[in-house]
């Protein structure tokens, strides 16, 4: 029994395998759909998302379904519907900790009926620990997420559908921008303490529609973890106070958690309101200081892609050496499609992954002269991915969290770079 249920950790390069070749055909078998038109159309949406007071709390497995008693902050879905005449993205934000594997499985079913492929929709989250579970069903997601509740799930996304309808209902002709912010005060790298392995940088679009209304749809790498586990309060933590500080000067605003794996917040008031106050102030002043500057473009092109992302084994270590058998794994965690979403708004593109994807390794995309937007938790979950080089520390986010193995940041780095190369030969196409 011992030889079945552990196994030694395997170290075959990603690229002599089976899986990345798979990846690779199906990269080249699906390109990007762009286009770019004379005029762009977007509109904007949110939808309270909040179950009843006693529903569980999502984000820590010591909760054990710990369910909340206040609600301090409403949770939302906050939804972007752009349109430029030949091409349609829709971007979703939920304040939840993850876009759920149940929930994007329901949507799935839906989208049909309003006119969208899978593809065309982009799932992201704010990563907040202190919203809802009840959206898990194997093991580790009742554990993560509380007991798990069908009429909770069917809730959620008849929601999110809702938001959608509503976004594309009020579009209007519109100008768009992309700018950035920078708050090194509030992130540190948590794995490694290095000042370099930081993603400072907070990203947004600016958006706004003829009729004057303004929006902002933002980005930050730094784990919304302020709030103490075992408080039973949903909160939406310090993004929630983030779009709150910034439609108290513009019309709408989303936020979706960015490349937050290594990345912790830095807490002025310890775990406490003051400090997702103070962060989400923070971080919408920055924001506000740089709103003025950014460029605004009457034409957009824009694009989306659904990209299948095929998996080694399991690799979930027992020790330095070896795993847990992936039988084992898929038993307590399930297993589900993994799939990589990208979207391009102008000249920047988003890429939307099933992790908490390591803001150590944005320099690498970054590299290909590109604006990219790095969003996690779009409706899958394979673990943190983290550099290589950090494999052998014994730490929670590469002994716990890391269940792909020794490679995981190459791998899944190297086809986040291919995916931005498509785009950069689609506009060469287009233009």
């Amino acid at each position: 029994m011992q030889s079945c249920a552990v196994q030694r950790i395997d170290h075959t390069p990603y690229a002599q395998t089976d899986y990345y070749r798979h990846t690779l055909q199906a990269l080249e078998a699906q390109p990007p759909v762009t286009s770019k038109a004379d005029s762009l159309q977007v509109g904007w949406a949110k939808v309270n998302i909040t179950p009843p007071i006693g529903s569980p709390l999502a984000g820590y497995g010591k909760r054990r379904g710990l369910r909340y008693s206040t609600v301090h902050d409403s949770v939302w879905v906050r939804t972007f519907a752009f349109d430029n005449g030949q091409t349609e993205v829709i971007f979703v934000a939920l304040d939840m900790l993850i876009t759920p594997m149940t929930v994007a499985a329901a949507l799935e079913k839906e989208y049909a009926a309003m006119g969208l492929r899978p593809a065309q929709v982009y799932l992201s989250a704010t990563h907040t620990h202190s919203s809802f579970g009840g959206w898990g069903q194997k093991l580790v997601g009742r554990l993560m997420a509380g007991r798990y509740s069908k009429q909770l799930v069917q809730q959620t996304t008849a929601q999110i559908e809702h938001s959608i309808q509503l976004a594309r209902q009020n579009k209007q002709v519109s100008r768009i921008g992309y700018g950035t912010a920078y708050v090194p005060q509030l992130v540190r790298n948590r794995l490694t303490g290095s000042l370099s392995g930081r993603d400072t940088t907070v990203r947004f679009f600016k958006i706004e529609q003829a009729s004057g209304k303004t929006a902002v749809l933002a980005t930050f790498a730094a784990h919304p973890t302020i709030l103490p586990s075992m408080d039973p309060v949903l909160s939406r933590d310090y993004p929630g106070e983030l779009v709150d500080q910034l439609e108290k000067s513009l019309d709408f605003a989303a936020f979706a958690a960015g490349a937050v794996g290594s990345q912790a917040v830095v807490a002025p008031h310890g775990d406490t309101f003051e400090s997702t106050a103070a962060v989400g102030q923070a971080l919408a002043a920055a924001i506000l200081e740089k709103l003025p500057t950014v460029e605004l473009q009457h034409t957009a092109q824009l694009g989306y892609a659904k990209h299948s992302l095929q998996l080694p084994e399991p690799q979930w270590r027992l020790n330095t050496n070896h795993r847990f058998a992936p039988f084992l794994f898929n038993r307590l965690f399930g297993k589900y499609p993994t799939y990589i979403n990208s979207m391009q708004l102008g000249e920047a593109v988003l890429l939307g992954v099933p992790a908490d994807y390591s803001g150590e390794l944005l320099p690498l995309l970054e590299q290909q002269g590109q604006p990219v937007v790095m969003t996690g938790f779009n409706g899958g979950y394979i673990g943190y991915i983290t550099p290589d080089r950090h494999y052998a520390l014994k730490k929670y986010e590469t002994r716990s969290m890391n269940f792909y193995g020794p490679q995981s940041g190459s791998y899944l780095t190297d086809i986040l770079r291919k995916i931005m190369h498509s785009y950069r030969l689609k506009d060469r196409r287009n233009n």
